[in-house]
Formats: structure tokens, C-alpha cells, sequence
């Protein structure tokens, strides 16, 4: 039986960023050249959580000026606000789901600001737990992040589903034990869940 139904953020829960021309423009590059460079040193960005490395590394990348502490810091505040936007469709599943008296969690990689911003969201008040990479210090698709997960639970890997729109970080939760579906639309997952047996 379903006790719990983790969610991922980006592109899941939440929509995809729409922030990367106001940074590529703050950093004075080409947007293409940013998104390049962003994408490259985003998942070190979201294990460890250290934006003067990320942010002067993806500048250098993108052939920007090294940016100093005050454009970092406005770089921090318009990437976190740009993946913090819900998907109505999935809002409207997690609202079903809540509801119906599901457990909820979050496991996402992001970084530790990333974490803060959501903790601070209306929404977030539905999940039991939110789980970051920033703040774990482990990453999907680790299988250690998995058994974090668990653990903080305290439930069964059969106990749980798990939405996420990367084929790694689902197959990685799938060898763990966990009921892991790919995310594409809010009405396949709705039905996957359905097909889970859950109230939705």
C-alpha cells in the first residue's frame, strides 16, 4: 500500500525556469551561450551548494566579467525565483493529494537557497518533508540520497511513490525498491498514481 508520494521540483512541481535571459543579461552575455554555460555547472551547483564557484564559473564559461559578491547575490535571488513557480496542473494534483490525506515529501536537487525560497512558499506547508541535494549533500541519483529518503519517512521503499522527470533519477529510485514513475504531464501522473491504487 501507498503510504507516501515524493515529489521532484523542477519541471515537475514546479515549471521550467524562465529566468535564464534576465541572467544571461545581468551577466551581459548571449542567452544561448549562458544557457550553455549554466546547464554545465548546475548539478555541482545543486550538490554543493556554493555560488561563487558556480556563478564565476558558468560567467567564465559564457565569456562574462568575473561578477562580484552584490551581482551574485542578485543572480542567487532571480535563478531561485525563476524555478519557483508551480505547475497549475500539478499544484492541482498536489492539492488533490493533500486532500485525500496523503503523506506528501519533496526530494529535489537544488541548491540550499533554493530550499530556503521553497520552505517559504504557501504550498510548501502540504509536505511532511522537503528534502534538497544542497542541504543532504548527496544528489539523485545516488542510491544514498534514496536511503536518506527512507529513513526520513520511515517507510518501505514499496510504501512510496516517487514522480521525477529524469530517467536516471526514476530508474535509480526503481532499483532502490521505491514505486518511481516518469514524469511527463500532470494527467500521466495523476493516472500513474491512480494506477498505484491512490485517491486521485
Amino acid at each position: 500500500m501507498i503510504k507516501w508520494v515524493v515529489f521532484d521540483l523542477g519541471d515537475v512541481l514546479l515549471a521550467r525556469t524562465k529566468a535564464l535571459p534576465d541572467l544571461a543579461a545581468l551577466l551581459g552575455v548571449d542567452e544561448h551561450r549562458f544557457t550553455d554555460a549554466y546547464f554545465t555547472y548546475r548539478a555541482h551547483y545543486d550538490l554543493h551548494t556554493d555560488p561563487v564557484a558556480f556563478w564565476t564559473s558558468a560567467a567564465a564559461h559564457a565569456g562574462a566579467a568575473e561578477p562580484d559578491a552584490a551581482l551574485i547575490a542578485e543572480l542567487v535571488r532571480i535563478d531561485d525565483l525563476g524555478w519557483s513557480v508551480v505547475n497549475p496542473e500539478t499544484g492541482q494534483l498536489l492539492d488533490d493529494l493533500h486532500s485525500s490525506g496523503v503523506a506528501l515529501a519533496v526530494l529535489s536537487n537544488a541548491p540550499s537557497s533554493m530550499g530556503r525560497l521553497i520552505e517559504s512558499q504557501s504550498w510548501a506547508d502540504k509536505f511532511d518533508h522537503l528534502l534538497f541535494s544542497g542541504d543532504l549533500q548527496l544528489s539523485k541519483p545516488d542510491r544514498q540520497i534514496y536511503r536518506h529518503l527512507l529513513e526520513r519517512l520511515g517507510a518501505e521503499a514499496a510504501e512510496v511513490a516517487f514522480l521525477d522527470d529524469r530517467a536516471d533519477n526514476v530508474d535509480a529510485a526503481s532499483a532502490a525498491g521505491i514505486n518511481a514513475r516518469r514524469f511527463t504531464t500532470a494527467a500521466q501522473a495523476r493516472a500513474d498514481l491512480r494506477a498505484l491504487g491512490l485517491p486521485v
